[in-house]
């Protein structure tokens, strides 16, 4: 599982940072496979029985919203929110009043909104003042945050973080993960200011967004984990070698992204 996990990684995170540096066409397309993949795995694990244009209209909606701030639909935020609503609510219209048709609807507007408009923050930040490193410094970060956690909750965990949610997270695996991301951050405010330009916070602030990040990608898996824990499965899917499903490797960048967003928005007001 570690060398399928090392893999993975090892040919994911140079095609993300290749599609950041590439420019919006490119990173539209990431956004895109990130957020369709994360609505399917939501359609399939949370709702099995939903109806297939439901499921549809859930995943094309989830993708519309997290390129939201890339298209040429990104000054009529209402427009992608109103015309995906009525859609949906008009399929339910075949299903009569059958049992489960109140359950597919709310299925499919929650897998659109948590997989496709908290994605879709990645693209606001990519538009923002030094946008690119903004976008590296939060997905680095996050990555880093995981991964860390991960391997310290491995060799050192003893004190469960919320074992109601996840027995396997403990608090030994957030202050690995804390000091990965501080790592990481400082590192990309030494590289990142020469290879891509002026860094967006200064030596100060730096620290600060790690540890805000940090909190962001802990609460993003934290709920992935609620949701997988109430359908009783381990892995939202298994397209990602060594790590599960799409949900199970960005369900923390689903929060930080939306959370990286605001924060930067309020720093260079």
């Amino acid at each position: 599982m570690l060398r399928s996990r090392i893999l993975t990684a090892a040919v994911g995170l140079p095609a993300i940072v290749l599609a950041i540096v590439l420019g919006p066409g490119p990173y539209s397309i990431f956004l895109t496979i990130v957020s369709g993949g994360c609505a399917i795995e939501l359609a399939l694990l949370l709702s099995p029985g939903l109806r297939r244009p439901l499921s549809v209209a859930a995943v094309i909606w989830a993708v519309l919203l997290a390129t939201r701030f890339l298209s040429p639909l990104q000054d009529a935020p209402d427009l992608l929110i109103t015309v995906p609503l009525v859609i949906v609510l008009l399929l339910l219209l075949p299903l009569g009043a059958r049992r489960q048709t109140f359950a597919a609807w709310a299925w499919s507007i929650a897998g659109a909104f948590y997989a496709g408009w908290l994605m879709g923050y990645w693209g606001g930040l990519y538009l923002l003042p030094s946008g690119p490193t903004l976008v590296m410094l939060g997905l680095l970060t996050t990555f880093a945050y995981d991964t860390s956690a991960y391997f310290s909750g491995r060799a050192f965990g003893r004190h469960k973080l919320a074992p109601s949610l996840s027995g396997a997270k403990t608090w030994e695996g957030v202050i690995g993960g804390l000091c990965g991301a501080l790592v990481i951050c400082w590192v990309m405010y030494l590289l990142l200011a020469r290879l891509m330009g002026p860094f967006p916070f200064g030596v100060q602030v730096t620290p600060v967004i790690a540890v805000v990040v940090s909190a962001a990608a802990q609460a993003g898996d934290l709920v992935e984990s609620a949701l997988k824990r109430t359908i009783d499965v381990k892995d939202a899917g298994t397209v990602l070698p060594g790590h599960g499903g799409m949900l199970d490797r960005f369900d923390s960048v689903l929060f930080t992204g939306a959370v990286l967003y605001y924060v930067s928005l309020w720093l260079t007001a």
